[in-house]
């Protein structure tokens, strides 16, 4: 996997149909004001705590957005 910041993780959420929330108390950080949560992998439930997707996901869906921002251009 490649290494991804947090806002990439957030982006990866964002794009990512196999995404499902995990509830953990430890990610209480990513609640927002209002209770809304933060859609990131680190709250994902394929995330493991080795920091990787365990159905191999982030680096896919990252090429997948830089293509499209290559597109655009």
């Amino acid at each position: 996997m490649t290494n991804a910041n947090r806002e990439q993780l957030m982006k990866v959420a964002r794009n990512c149909t196999a995404y499902r929330y995990k509830q953990d108390s430890d990610l209480k950080s990513n609640v927002k004001i209002l209770g809304e949560t933060t859609r990131s992998c680190e709250n994902c439930r394929h995330f493991t705590e080795d920091h990787q997707c365990d159905i191999d996901l982030i680096d896919e869906i990252l090429s997948d957005m830089a293509m499209e921002l290559d597109e655009e251009d």
